[in-house]
Formats: C-alpha cells, structure tokens, sequence
C-alpha cells in the first residue's frame, strides 16, 4: 500500500505537492499556540489585569479527584468571571428595593410624621406562604434541568461534528492518494465547516478570518456571501469527494463506490450535527413556562421580607441573599440554555475550529512522511 502511494505521489506534478505543503504551512501557522502570559490576567478576573483585550475563553472547572481540591472549591467559590450575575441584576435591584421600603414600614419609629400600624403578616400567612417555596422548587429544577440537557446535547453535536471531520479527513486523504489535488481540496473545506458552523449559530458570517491562507479570497468571499455557509461547505466537499471517485482508475467500481458511499455518510453526518446545534440554538423552552416561573419567583420574593421575623434592617442582606440563590439558578439556565455566543459559559467554537485544523494537518503530515518513507524503502529494494 506504502508502494502505491509513494508511486501515485510521485507521478503528479509538482504544483499539486506545492499545493499541499502551502495547505500544511498554513494549518501549522494556525496552530502555533499563543503565549500564557499574554493570555491570562490574575486569574479571578479572567483577562482584566492584561495590557490588551482578552479573546473568548470558556470557564471550566474540572474537579481534582486525586486528593483534597482546596485550590478548585476556592477558584470555584470566590471566581467571579462565569457568573450570570447580570441576569440576576434586574429582579434582584426590584427586590432590594422592596426590602428596604418593608424594613422602613417595620420600623417603630415615625415614618413620614406618622406612626404606622400594620398587621402582623408573618403570623397571618406564615405557613401558608412556605407552601409556595415547594412548586417553586420543582419549577427552578425543571428548568436548570432542560437547560444543563440542551447544553450536553449541543455538546455531544459539536463532539460528534469533530469526530466526523477527523474520520472524513483520514478516508479522504487514504483514498484519494491518485488525487493529491482533490484531497487537498476536500481538506481544505473540512477545516472550514466549523468555523462555518460558529458564523451560522453566532449569525455572524463575516468572521472567516481564521481561513486567510487556507482557503483563497475568492473563496473565502462567496463563503461570506452564502445564506448557510455550512451547505456551502457541504457542497463543495461533495463536489470534493466527486472528483476523487471519478479520477480513481486504479480500484476496483465495488470499493471505488463504497468509499464514496462511506464519503457522503459522512457528510450527512456534518450536517446532522449542525441541524442539531441549529434546533438547540432556534428552540429556547416555552414562553409560557419561563413567564409563569419567573413571576412565580419575583413575586414569592416580594413577599419575603414581609414575611420575616428579623428586626427590620436585617432582613435587607438577609433577603438579598435568599433572593440571589434562587435568582442564580434561573440565571444559570438562561446562561446554559444555548450555548453558541461568545461567552464565558458557552461552547468554545473557537477552540474546536482550532482542533479540527490541528487534526488534519496531523493527519497530512503522517501520509507525507509515511510517501517519504516508502519511496526511500522501495530505492533501496531496487
């Protein structure tokens, strides 16, 4: 087989192993990886300590399972980047307010140059209004439930949209040894559909700048121009996968077939792991249930602070907090819900557009030393 794809190598013409070294320098030049000290701040902050804008990194915690992890439960208690704390920030300035007006009302001195006489609400409705934190509860469980399933479904896709593109990539570049053209071809693009994946659920079509020196402006122009640029990239790996299988005069018609077959398999595959991100990302959970837990929730803390039977001014931070851990998980799922943006909490596209380069131009380097070894073999059999 080495024999085969050395001799097949070594009858093309040299502009197509030109082409191929071009491809190979630019997926090196990708993956050159940048500095850590020009990557990181002081590590709470995520970047803000660094001299220029920090890109999108994705905040992960993987637990130590070796020992005590007193370094990942401080990191994970006292780090504020990742927080949805701004999701949190409207309701709770609405709720603070209310506890402050409550502790003024419960205040016995005068308010307003009068003194106020109010019922004691928390011995009227105290049990009563504890019944409401139970539905609550299942309403807040259902919903981070959803949200963390949605989030590892978009995550299986992207995973099986990785796999995909390695397993394409190493047919492709095995089948196609008669044609170094139309694999360079076909490698090209499979480097270029996640990056088209990102633009498509980020809605953002003009971030290719990733592809400048792997695919050619004209190129990189009609894939900006196209509606789904991910069918563009589909399309001209098939139109890929065409050109090896017709030039293939060598192999047999049973396997030149098969390895179209298992081609296009794969291709498929790529666009059902991109149509699964896509409902993920165009389906959030219902407007009706969001609106009923959400009201639920803000009211049910309204009414907190009248129910307590702190003195007046504690109830403030006292409520605020109760208030934060129940607003937090609301905010968690919105945070997880669909994760395609470019933020803290979500996929990171980038990091994975990366991988796919890393893995074919890996797998590019392995066939050309492996033609470099057998042509030295077979010179010196003869």
């Amino acid at each position: 087989v080495f024999q085969q794809y050395s001799l097949a190598m070594a009858s093309q013409p040299s502009s197509s192993s030109d082409s191929d070294d071009g491809l190979l320098r630019a997926l090196s030049s990708c993956a050159a990886p940048e500095p850590r000290s020009a990557r990181s701040g002081c590590g709470f902050c995520g970047g803000c300590c660094t001299v220029r804008p920090q890109a999108h990194e994705v905040v992960t915690y993987k637990a130590h399972t070796a020992g005590c992890d007193c370094k990942g439960w401080f990191r994970t208690v006292f780090f504020l980047r990742g927080r949805p704390i701004l999701h949190v920030l409207p309701p709770l300035l609405a709720i603070s307010l209310m506890t402050i007006f409550c502790a003024l009302a419960k205040d016995p001195r005068n308010l307003l140059g009068r003194e106020w006489d109010l019922p004691h609400l928390e011995d009227i409705l105290k049990e009563d209004y504890a019944l409401l934190l139970t539905p609550l509860s299942f309403l807040l469980v259902y919903r981070l439930n959803r949200s963390a399933v949605r989030f590892y479904d978009a995550r299986a896709a992207a995973g099986k949209l990785i796999e995909t593109c390695r397993v394409l990539a190493g047919e492709v570049v095995r089948f196609g040894v008669h044609d170094p053209g139309a694999v360079e071809e076909m490698c090209r693009w499979i480097v270029s559909f996640p990056v088209a994946t990102r633009n498509f659920l980020r809605q953002n079509p003009g971030e290719l700048a990733e592809l400048e020196g792997i695919l050619k402006e004209k190129e990189i122009e009609r894939l900006k121009m196209a509606p789904v640029q991910t069918l563009y990239c589909c399309d001209r790996m098939r139109q890929a996968a065409l050109r090896v299988t017709r030039s293939n005069t060598k192999d047999s018609a049973p396997l030149v077939a098969s390895m179209f077959q298992s081609m296009e398999e794969h291709i498929c595959s790529l666009t059902g792991a991109m149509g699964a991100m896509e409902r993920i990302n165009n389906t959030p959970l219902p407007f009706a249930y969001v609106s009923h837990l959400r009201t639920c929730l803000v009211l049910y803390l309204l009414g907190l602070p009248w129910m307590l039977r702190t003195p007046s001014w504690w109830s403030v931070p006292l409520v605020i907090l109760i208030s934060y851990a129940l607003l937090g998980v609301e905010a968690a799922a919105v945070a997880c819900e669909r994760p395609f943006q470019d933020q803290a909490n979500h996929l990171p596209f980038d990091q994975f557009a990366k991988v796919v380069a890393e893995n074919v131009r890996q797998i590019l380097e392995q066939a050309e030393d492996e033609t470099t070894l057998s042509t030295k073999d077979c010179g010196l059999r003869l």
